[in-house]
């Protein structure tokens, strides 16, 4: 932006001349053409600068009314600038018009945002000269949160506490100090998201408050204790501490309302809210209890310990007996307690296949393909309805879906997968059966290439489709498989359909099924019995399509070790100075290497290209497959590391990146799901999951780890390894979580346990938060009334010495 003329050199020239040079000025503008409409809008905005400047410079032109264009263009700019932290000072010239007379506007949300965005350098001097901005926007800074690029928190975190200007005009008078310190703390009471809010606290602490004002502000000060936000739970109970240590604290409303703070979960904050508490015990006894009571029901074993030794100082051992089943176990224990309820058996974790959907009918065939327009994840949908409209004459169910499909289909090349994504294949043969063939998509990869086609040529015979599951799990009985082969018609079975079906075949009851078989396909009748012709046969073609007989295969065997795709993974350290200390970062870096097909056709879903894939981009491992995963899972149900081989790399890197991706959980989901063979990639995903940086992610992977190495599917021992190799980079405090959250769950007990067992012998003593994982260990096995036996894990805790809390847990683990 130009340098825009000062208010004061502008000050007392009419609006209506003003008017009148923007008027003149857009004139060749507005009939101009532009590819973008941006375009035109930066050059109407040339225009308000070149006016302002003229009519600073004395130059004028006849008066006019408002241009039309202008409201709507500053408008448009105030939205911009309110959603985008690289404004500069766009605002500065909307508040020039502003206070011209040129345009009316409204301290809105979008006007508060637009200042805190665009307001430029010189913030202090700006608003020292306009004090109307001040009365009219400032104050509603602590009213309004931001989002994405613009809030105060972004902005001061990028651009140099800008905004620290309020410390500067508090303490010169310009604003009042009393009004800003309450609209801090009035602000930190609102639902702002915690990164948001603490741009109020910090500035709270910037004013340096003394101890007599933070007394003042004692009401708002305990209404914080309630926080959802844990940070500013800490930042009331410090400011109450402080208050109480200098004798001014309001004793009787501040103990009626520490019970929120004794929950939060960091253990910190829960242990200053007992101080406080005891603090006052003699004068408070009851009130003091309450707050205590509350406390037992903080799940870290410190918190409750300081419950408990609060309530038997007051006198109240009855209370900690009456909650010893919320209690730990450790804590129970080291107290003399026992639970009253005895604990359910720890049986195995079973796997939970998802159920077969019902048939499509007449009557749902319309709202069932609606739905998978809008959300085709459900592969198991997916395939009932692909089955339905197999059948000829339900036509014209389709027609009120036309104008939909056609609206899917256009979205495809807006999303992150492009025209290929899976919705928009359903689309497609919506639109064929209405009359309307579209030209097929392309998918990247094969695999993804070969479901499409699949799809598409489910209406070229009206025989019914042969790989449609009938079993749980996505798999294709033999005896339905035989079953479907007899109806086919005389042109044989669709391509794409057999090659599906074979993948799919159930392992069970294939002798029985060939028994009672007629004439089948050469590849089907090997895919039943083993017995493979002569290869003369095979050579000639006679016998069927080559992928025919690929994918028979297939369904005998899973990748043999030069087939299976291979993983490697190294920690990357990254190291730089901050405040004059040398910092230092690890993330894991990972490769994924496929060697099977140097370039497999569109019927071979499960030969895996040759190449190297890691997650910055090299090789075919995409961060948005979305509805993609769960059908590339159900190509091939004998083995889930044909899947994996294309979404893994995703959940591998989830434990080093902050930003969610949506394929994440949605690949830990189809794993769980997945019936068949689990190899490295299996264990390697599920260690992973359990890392995740996202905490809803982590539940993704607890879920995946309950139901696969919970049943023994995945061995625990390879998820350990896993979890060892990168525990530079995958933070232990996400461990301890994920691992409390299989322990609490039916049967899961004994599985935390198992991995922490292979765990903790493969991580050094040092390792940090380490206390956390023998803590769990200790509280799991007393659940289960066992002890640590294990060899390797009683040398490893044997090592231990000193007075640390690692230490003193380890030495509890041996005794």
């Amino acid at each position: 932006m130009g340098e825009l003329p000062s208010y004061a050199s502008l000050e007392g020239v009419a609006p209506a001349t003003v008017h009148g040079l923007l008027a003149r000025g857009a004139a060749d503008v507005l009939e101009a053409s532009y590819d973008l409409a941006w375009q035109k809008d930066r050059a109407l905005v040339d225009v308000i600068d070149r006016a302002l400047a003229t009519a600073a410079d004395g130059d004028r032109a006849g008066d006019a009314a408002r241009p039309r264009w202008l409201d709507g263009l500053v408008d448009r700019e105030l939205r911009a600038t309110a959603t985008s932290y690289w404004s500069q000072q766009r605002f500065v010239r909307v508040r020039l018009l502003e206070r011209l007379g040129l345009v009316d506007l409204d301290a809105d949300d979008t006007y508060v945002l637009a200042m805190v965005s665009g307001l430029g350098p010189g913030k202090a001097d700006t608003l020292r000269a306009d004090p109307d901005l001040v009365d009219r926007a400032v104050w509603r800074f602590f009213e309004v949160e931001g989002g994405g690029e613009v809030s105060l928190t972004n902005v001061d975190r990028f651009g140099g506490d800008e905004w620290r200007t309020f410390v500067e005009l508090t303490s010169d008078g310009t604003l009042d100090r009393g009004r800003v310190l309450t609209g801090c703390l009035e602000a930190l009471g609102r639902d702002f998201a915690a990164y948001r809010a603490s741009w109020f606290s910090a500035t709270y602490l910037a004013l340096e408050p003394t101890v007599e004002e933070t007394a003042g502000a004692q009401d708002a000060l305990r209404r914080l204790l309630g926080a959802a936000v844990p940070a500013t739970v800490a930042f009331a109970l410090k400011q109450l501490t402080r208050v109480q240590k200098a004798g001014l604290l309001e004793t009787g409303p501040t103990l009626d309302a520490l019970p929120p703070a004794t929950l939060v979960k960091a253990k910190g904050t829960a242990a200053a809210a007992l101080a406080l508490a005891r603090a006052s015990r003699a004068e408070h006894p009851g009130a003091v209890g309450k707050v205590a009571r509350s406390a037992l029901g903080h799940p870290h074993p410190d918190v409750q310990r300081a419950a408990a030794a609060l309530l038997a100082d007051l006198g109240e051992g009855d209370a900690v007996r009456a909650a010893a089943d919320a209690l730990t176990p450790s804590v129970r224990q080291e107290l003399g307690l026992r639970a009253d309820a005895s604990p359910a058996p720890d049986a195995l974790c079973e796997q939970d296949l998802p159920p077969l959907p019902p048939p499509v009918s007449g009557d749902d065939l319309a709202e069932r393909l609606a739905a998978l327009l809008e959300d085709a994840s459900d592969v198991g949908e997916l395939e009932a309805v692909v089955a339905g409209l197999v059948a000829r004459g339900t036509e014209g169910v389709f027609q009120p879906l036309r104008k939909r499909a056609r609206a899917v289909l256009a979205r495809g090349p807006r999303t992150m997968v492009g025209d290929a994504w899976l919705p928009g294949q359903v689309a497609r043969l919506v639109l064929d059966v209405l009359g309307e063939p579209v030209p097929p998509a392309d998918p990247e990869h094969h695999a993804a290439r070969f479901v499409a086609r699949r799809i598409s040529e489910a209406r070229t015979s009206t025989a019914p489709l042969l790989a449609t599951p009938d079993l749980p799990g996505g798999w294709v009985s033999a005896a339905a498989l035989v079953e479907r082969l007899q109806g086919q018609e005389g042109a044989g079975p669709r391509h794409h359909d057999l090659v599906a079906a074979l993948l799919r075949l159930h392992p069970d009851g294939r002798e029985d099924a060939l028994r009672a078989a007629g004439t089948l396909p050469a590849a089907v009748r090997f895919a039943l019995d083993g017995v493979q012709p002569p290869r003369q046969l095979l050579r000639s073609g006679r016998e069927g399509p080559a992928a025919w007989w690929l994918a028979a295969e297939r369904s005998r065997a899973s990748y043999d070790d030069g087939e299976a795709p291979r993983l490697s993974g190294d920690i990357v350290t990254h190291t730089w100075q901050e405040d004059g200390r040398e910092r230092r970062s690890f993330h894991a870096r990972f490769a994924l290497t496929t060697a099977t097909t140097s370039r497999p056709g569109d019927d071979q879903p499960t030969e895996l290209e040759a190449r190297t894939s890691d997650q910055w981009g090299g090789g075919w491992s995409s961060r948005f497959l979305g509805d993609w995963i769960p059908a590339l899972a159900a190509i091939w149900p004998h083995d889930a590391e044909h899947f994996l081989a294309l979404t893994c790399l995703t959940v591998l890197e989830s434990p080093s990146w902050t930003e969610t991706a949506h394929d994440v959980p949605r690949t830990l989901d189809a794993l769980a799901r997945h019936p068949g063979r689990m190899g490295t990639l299996a264990a390697a995903t599920l260690a992973a999951g359990l890392s995740a940086t996202q905490r809803a992610h982590r539940l993704h992977g607890v879920d995946a780890f309950l139901d696969l190495a919970g049943s023994g599917r995945v061995p625990v021992h390879e998820v350990a390894a896993v979890m060892a190799r990168h525990a530079p980079a995958w933070p232990t405090t996400r461990w301890a979580e994920s691992l409390a959250s299989v322990a609490r769950a039916p049967g899961g007990a004994r599985t935390a346990v198992d991995l922490l067992t292979h765990l903790l012998p493969q991580l050094p003593s040092d390792h940090r938060w380490l206390n956390m994982l023998l803590e769990l260990l200790r509280d799991e096995l007393i659940r289960l009334d066992r002890r640590a036996t294990d060899p390797a894990l009683r040398q490893w805790l044997g090592g231990f010495s000193g007075s640390s809390a690692a230490a003193r847990t380890a030495r509890l683990l041996l005794g």
